[in-house]
């Protein structure tokens, strides 16, 4: 071989040697840079994994909503590399977003005046505090206007592109921003911000999209939590409603007493967990004793509080006087400062002597007590005037309610009720009525004072057919032993 052909051998060996050397290092750098984008990639999924695992910790702990609003800003800001964040909630339908969170850090996403910015140049923490309470207006701003639109933007310079018309602070220069909608279903719940600085963060492409389905994860956990948080917050209501429910069945009557010459029965079935109807029994002295029905208009805790209250001024005024109209007047003179101007209490009072079966009653506005004969087998009205109690603050109530006495003869039976029973309605619209009661009391009475009342709730309870009772029904049967 010549000199020349291994000259030109040596010059092709030491260059392939060298096309290698360079390919092997191409290789091995694109090996690394594929490595660190996969590492990249696995340490972005392990934040959002432990940022959702962090916020369903929290939902299954009921944390407080301000606990989750902040683990949702900064499990974001975690999963985002970002240096703030803020979270801005809907309230209801005002069309206003509420700060629920805003990071130390966070750059002003809202407009500004020159008045906030000059206090924040001298008090730093005043623009913080200007910020977790200034709302947003659905439209105004970034934030308003990616609630609006619900989509969401990647701003490259917030304070170019944010459409601010008022000053603006330092914060807001060379700052990147990325604001999702928070929406789950049909339901707008808000708008959750990240911020970086533009110089040493650049939100990429890939940032935006993971950002986006942190946004959308964050609106499926938020309204979980909300969800959450309501059933436990109804969970409670409904315990105290039952707490408060018992306490007011320990305020009705334990049992019927036992009354010589006389039988008495009653009965309450609230229509709701708490009752606006009451009864009750007051004994006065060896002879005489008082029976009182009375129903509040309205439903629920209100009404609830005004028996009580109702139950409590009678029973303390019962035995200052002989006569049920003085008793309910001075009832009324002493709830109607404390009875709103849209509540009232129907109610009837009596006394009765034992010793000469003689009944003296007061009625404010209650519906007619029924008094069967037994002579006659007759049913009557006992009709007489009576403005219910809170309306009046005395003269016009004192001056219509009036006392009614008659005799009880033996066999003789009188029944007192509530309009929940009377205006029982059933699936037609059709009402249980005023006669019905009657034709019921008719057949009903030869039976005794306990067959009255209970045959009663089961021809109601047949009448509505399943349906279920609007109101509370409340009744009481006395009758004078034949």
């Amino acid at each position: 071989m010549s000199t020349l052909a291994i000259i030109f051998l040596v010059l092709f060996l030491v260059a392939l040697a060298a096309l290698f050397v360079v390919v092997t290092r191409r290789q091995k750098d694109s090996l690394t840079r594929l490595q660190a984008e996969e590492d990249a990639i696995i340490a972005e999924e392990r934040r959002m994994f432990g940022y959702l695992h962090d916020l369903g910790e929290a939902i299954s702990r009921t944390d407080s909503s301000a606990a989750v609003h902040q683990l949702i800003v900064e499990g974001a800001m975690r999963v985002t590399e970002s240096k703030a964040g803020a979270l801005y909630l809907a309230d209801g339908d005002a069309g206003v977003l509420v700060p629920r969170h805003i990071s130390d850090s966070c750059p002003p996403l809202v407009e500004l005046n020159d008045q906030v910015v000059a206090n924040a140049r001298t008090n730093a923490f005043s623009l913080l505090s200007f910020l977790r309470l200034q709302t947003v207006v659905a439209g105004s701003g970034p934030v308003g206007r990616v609630f609006a639109t619900q989509k969401p933007e990647r701003l490259s310079d917030l304070l170019r592109e944010g459409g601010f018309a008022g000053a603006s602070h330092e914060s807001q220069q060379q700052t990147t921003v990325m604001i999702g909608p928070l929406v789950s279903g049909n339901r707008k719940l808000g708008v959750l911000a990240v911020a970086a600085n533009a110089g040493r963060r650049a939100y990429t492409q890939n940032d935006f999209e993971v950002f986006n389905s942190l946004a959308e994860q964050s609106a499926f956990a938020l309204a979980n939590a909300m969800a959450h948080q309501e059933a436990h917050a109804k969970k409670q209501i409904e315990a105290e409603l039952r707490n408060a429910s018992e306490i007011q069945r320990i305020l009705l009557p334990e049992g019927d007493p036992a009354l010589d010459g006389f039988v008495i029965a009653g009965k309450n079935i609230p229509a709701r967990v708490l009752s606006g109807d009451y009864y009750d029994y007051i004994p006065l002295d060896a002879s005489r004793f008082g029976v009182v029905i009375a129903d509040v208009s309205g439903k629920g805790t209100a009404a609830a509080l005004i028996t009580a209250m109702c139950r409590s001024v009678l029973r303390s005024n019962a035995a200052l006087s002989s006569s049920p109209a003085a008793v309910l007047a001075a009832v009324n003179r002493l709830l109607h400062p404390d009875i709103r101007e849209d509540m009232f209490i129907s109610m009837i009072y009596l006394v009765l002597d034992r010793a000469t079966g003689e009944v003296s009653l007061a009625r404010a506005g209650h519906t007619y007590p029924l008094l069967w004969r037994h002579r006659t087998n007759a049913v009557e009205e006992i009709k007489s005037g009576g403005l219910a109690v809170g309306i009046d603050r005395g003269d016009v109530f004192e001056r219509v309610t009036k006392d009614c006495s008659f005799a009880m003869e033996p066999g003789d039976c009188l029944l007192l009720y509530t309009d929940g029973v009377n205006e029982a309605t059933d699936s037609r619209g059709d009402e249980f009525g005023e006669e019905r009661i009657k034709r019921t009391l008719a057949a009903l009475a030869p039976q005794g004072a306990r067959a009255v009342v209970s045959g009663l709730i089961d021809e109601v309870g047949s009448f509505l057919d399943g349906v279920r009772s609007h109101d509370d029904i409340t009744l009481i049967a006395l009758q004078k032993a034949a």
